[in-house]
C-alpha cells in the first residue's frame, strides 16, 4: 500500500535517492534542461543536460524547444551545455544494475521482432551518403546552423542524401563555407546536414572506415554490448605499461588477482565476481584522429556506472574493450551484463506478414518474480497444484472468463479447459479500455491511431491501434509507484499518470543519475520521451519485468523496447540516431503531428 503522509525527512531521502538527470552524451531533447548526449543518457529516468563546449558545440546554437525532456529518459540533443561522455552509469537504490540478475531466457523470435512493426531499420539502397564523425551531427529543418534541429546522427551513422545523388542534393550557394561547416546537403527523408569537420561524403575517410563497423546496431535489441564498471580508467588509445602504472596505482595487485581468478573458483565476496577474465584474442582496432566533437571526454567510469562497448581486443599483454565512443577500458575492470531475452506477446489484432488464427487475445496472465504452479481438480474435486508442472517466471497464459474459490483461495480459469492459476500468482492484463480522449479526438483518430496503455500497479503495457490491442508485455515502472500529491514524481521515483505523447525518439542515449552526477547508464537503447524527464526505454541492467524498479521511467526489456520503438509514430528515419517528433514537420516530414499517445494509469 502506498503511504500518503510523507515526512520532510522521508521526502528528502526519496528525492536524493530517486532524482536522476539525463547525462552526458545524450542529446538534449525537448527541453533546455534535458539532454541525450551522443554518449550518455541515464538509466533510471533522469534529467538530461546538453552537450558541452568541450565537445565543440556552439553556444550560439541553443536548443530550440522549451518542452521538458525526461530526466531519466533520453531527450533530443541540446546544443550548448556540457556533459561528459564515455559511458556508464547506474541510478540509485533499486535501480542499481545487477550483473548477475538477468538469467538468459529463451531467445526471442528475431524474425517476429522485425516483421511486426513492418518498418525497415537499415537503408540498403545504393547512393551517396553523409557519414557522421562526431557525437552529434545536427539535422536541421533548413540549411544553416541557426535553424531548428529536428534530429541528429551520431558516431558511425550514415544517412542517404536526397535522391542518392550528392551533386543534386547540394544546397546551392553553400559550398566552400568554413568554421567546420563546408556545405549543406538535403538528406532523406527530409532535413539538411552540413558536411565538413564532423561529417563527410567520403566513405573511404579513415575516421569513417574506423567508425562504421562499430556504429550502433539498429537491428539488435542491444545496439551495443553493456557492462558495469568496477571503477575503470578510460584511455583515449591503448596505453603503454608505463601509462597504465601512472593511472592505475593498484595495477600489480589487480593483475595478480586477475591471474588467480583465471585459474580457480571465485567466492561470492570476491570483488572480481562477474568480471570476465578470459583473454581477448583479436588485434587492436585502428585509432584515427577523431574531430573535437567526436573524442571521449571522461577519464574514468566510476564504480557502479555502466558502459557501452563494441568489441574486445588484446594489446600489451592485457585485454581491452573499445567503448561506443572509441575510448579504451581494461576488460578486467568491468562486469558484462547477461542479456535478458524476455519479450511480450503479439496479439491477434497485430498486423503481421503471416497472421495466426490462434494468436492470443486478452485477457492474459503474466507470472512475475518466480515460476508458478498449474492447478487442476483431483479425483476428489479439489483444485491442487500439478506436480512438476509450472508456468515459468515471466511466462504467460490466456485467461477465460470464469473464476472459482476453492479452499479460501481464488483461482482463474485459463482457456485450456480445466486448467487454473491462483489469482495471487498472476498479473492480469485486462481487455482493452476505450481509447483515451487524446486518441479519440486527435488527428489520427480511428482504426490506425496508435496508443500505449501502461498500468503502474499492474506492471504491464499494451500497445493499441484504435480499439484493437496488438501487443502486451510486462514493464518496470517507477519504484515509487503512483505519484504523491503535491510532489514532483521525480523526487519520489514515481511514474506520472495521465495522457502524454511520444515527443522524441533516440536509438541510444546516455543517462546520468541526478542523485550522483558521476553515475550514468551509457547509451540506453530505444528511448522515447513522453513527459518531461520521463521516457519509455530499454533497460539492459535488470530483468525484473513487472516489478517497480525504475526511477520513474517505464523500463522495457531490450526486445520489447526495440519492438515498441519501431512501432510508434513518428518512425525514426533510416540512418538517423534521434528525431524530435514534435518538430519534424518543420522540414516537411510526412509524419508531422503523428505522435503516439501514452496513457498511464494506476
Amino acid at each position: 500500500m502506498r503511504k500518503v503522509n510523507v515526512t520532510d525527512r522521508e521526502r528528502g531521502r526519496r528525492r536524493r535517492a530517486a532524482h536522476t538527470r539525463a547525462a552526458p552524451s545524450a542529446p538534449r531533447g525537448l527541453a533546455p534542461r534535458v539532454v541525450a548526449l551522443a554518449g550518455a543518457l541515464a538509466a533510471s529516468c533522469a534529467r538530461g543536460e546538453a552537450p558541452s563546449r568541450a565537445q565543440g558545440v556552439s553556444e550560439r546554437d541553443p536548443a530550440t524547444s522549451s518542452a521538458a525532456a525526461p530526466r531519466s529518459a533520453p531527450s533530443p540533443p541540446s546544443e550548448g551545455s556540457a556533459a561528459p561522455a564515455a559511458a556508464s552509469a547506474r541510478a540509485g537504490s533499486d535501480e542499481v544494475p545487477d550483473a548477475a540478475a538477468a538469467p538468459p531466457a529463451a531467445p526471442a523470435d528475431a524474425d517476429d521482432v522485425v516483421r511486426w512493426p513492418g518498418r525497415a531499420v537499415v537503408d540498403e539502397r545504393p547512393g551517396d551518403r553523409v557519414y557522421a564523425k562526431a557525437r552529434f551531427v545536427w539535422i536541421r529543418a533548413a540549411p544553416g546552423s541557426r535553424g531548428a534541429w529536428i534530429g541528429y546522427l551520431s558516431l558511425g551513422d550514415a544517412v542517404r542524401v536526397k535522391g542518392g545523388d550528392a551533386a543534386r542534393a547540394l544546397v546551392p550557394g553553400t559550398a566552400g563555407g568554413g568554421a567546420g561547416c563546408v556545405a549543406w546537403y538535403a538528406i532523406e527523408p527530409f532535413g539538411y546536414v552540413c558536411t565538413g569537420e564532423d561529417a563527410t561524403l567520403d566513405p573511404q575517410d579513415p575516421v569513417v572506415a574506423a567508425l562504421r563497423p562499430t556504429a550502433a546496431d539498429p537491428t539488435s535489441p542491444w545496439p551495443y554490448r553493456y557492462a558495469e564498471s568496477t571503477g575503470t580508467p578510460v584511455y583515449s588509445r591503448v596505453p603503454t605499461e608505463a601509462e597504465q602504472r601512472r593511472t592505475e596505482i593498484d595495477l600489480d595487485r589487480h593483475l595478480a588477482a586477475i591471474a588467480r581468478a583465471a585459474t580457480g573458483p571465485r567466492a561470492a565476496a570476491d570483488p572480481l565476481l562477474g568480471v570476465d577474465v578470459s583473454p581477448a584474442t583479436e588485434p587492436p582496432p585502428p585509432f584515427p584522429e577523431l574531430p573535437a566533437r567526436g573524442r571521449p571526454i571522461v577519464r574514468a567510469v566510476v564504480r557502479g556506472s555502466t558502459l557501452a562497448y563494441t568489441r574486445s581486443f588484446a594489446a600489451h599483454g592485457r585485454s581491452w574493450l573499445l567503448t561506443w565512443d572509441r575510448a579504451v577500458v581494461p576488460k578486467d575492470r568491468v562486469r558484462p551484463y547477461p542479456e535478458s531475452h524476455f519479450a511480450g506477446v503479439l496479439l491477434a489484432g497485430a498486423r503481421v506478414a503471416s497472421p495466426s488464427a490462434d494468436a492470443p487475445r486478452l485477457p492474459l496472465g503474466f507470472f512475475r518474480v518466480k515460476a508458478r504452479p498449474k492447478y487442476r481438480r483431483g479425483p476428489d474435486g479439489v483444485l491442487a497444484a500439478v506436480p512438476g508442472d509450472e508456468w515459468p517466471r515471466h511466462g504467460w497464459v490466456e485467461l477465460g472468463a470464469a473464476s472459482v474459490v476453492d479452499g479460501g483461495r481464488r483461482y482463474l480459469e485459463t482457456r485450456t479447459p480445466g486448467l487454473y492459476c491462483a489469482e495471487q500468482d498472476v498479473t492480469v492484463v485486462a481487455a482493452p479500455r476505450e481509447p483515451p480522449p487524446r486518441v479519440r479526438l486527435g488527428p489520427d483518430a480511428g482504426a490506425a491511431a496508435k496508443w500505449i496503455e501502461v498500468s503502474i500497479d499492474g506492471g504491464w503495457l499494451v500497445a493499441h491501434e484504435g480499439d484493437t490491442p496488438v501487443y502486451a508485455t510486462l514493464i518496470s515502472p517507477g519504484r515509487g509507484g503512483m505519484p504523491y500529491p503535491g510532489l514532483d514524481p521525480v523526487s519520489t521515483a514515481s511514474t506520472p499518470v495521465g495522457q502524454f505523447a511520444v515527443t522524441g525518439k533516440f536509438l541510444t542515449a546516455t543517462m546520468i543519475s541526478s542523485s550522483d552526477s558521476n553515475i550514468v547508464h551509457a547509451e540506453v537503447q530505444y528511448t522515447q520521451n513522453f513527459s518531461g524527464p520521463h521516457a519509455l526505454h530499454g533497460a539492459y541492467w535488470h530483468d525484473a519485468w513487472g516489478e517497480k524498479k525504475s526511477g520513474g521511467c517505464v523500463n522495457l526489456s531490450p526486445v520489447d523496447a526495440r519492438r515498441i520503438f519501431a512501432w510508434t509514430d513518428p518512425p525514426l528515419p533510416l540512418g538517423w540516431h534521434g528525431v524530435r517528433a514534435d518538430v519534424a514537420g518543420h522540414a516537411g516530414g510526412p509524419d508531422a503531428g503523428r505522435m503516439t499517445v501514452v496513457y498511464i494509469h494506476r
